[in-house]
């Protein structure tokens, strides 16, 4: 665990199955979310405004945030792991090359 400090996630949306850390949070760190009711473990070290997943998260399923679709796991997400590019992929990044080519 690191220090003491109260840790707090960003909840936007009911909808949402990722937060964002408005702390660092160490690997079993309870993290507040403020939002929506309760309080999770971080699953590992997440720095301040990475993303936590609420809740698991199947691979192949949408990661929403803001209400919105903003990415598809690439891999199984646990409740509490670091949502990020190495167990997501960005809708965006794919719009975007989309775009471009």
């Amino acid at each position: 665990m690191s220090n003491s400090a109260p840790k707090i996630a960003l909840v936007l949306d009911p909808a949402d199955n990722a937060a964002t850390l408005l702390s660092n949070a160490g690997k079993g760190d309870r993290i507040t979310l403020k939002g929506s009711e309760g309080d999770m473990l971080s699953d590992g070290v997440i720095e301040t405004g990475h993303k936590i997943a609420l809740s698991h998260i199947k691979v192949g399923k949408d990661i929403i945030k803001y209400g919105q679709r903003i990415g598809v796991a690439t891999s199984d997400i646990k409740p509490g792991e670091w949502i990020h590019l190495h167990n997501m992929e960005s809708v965006y990044d794919k719009e975007f090359k989309k775009r471009i080519e």
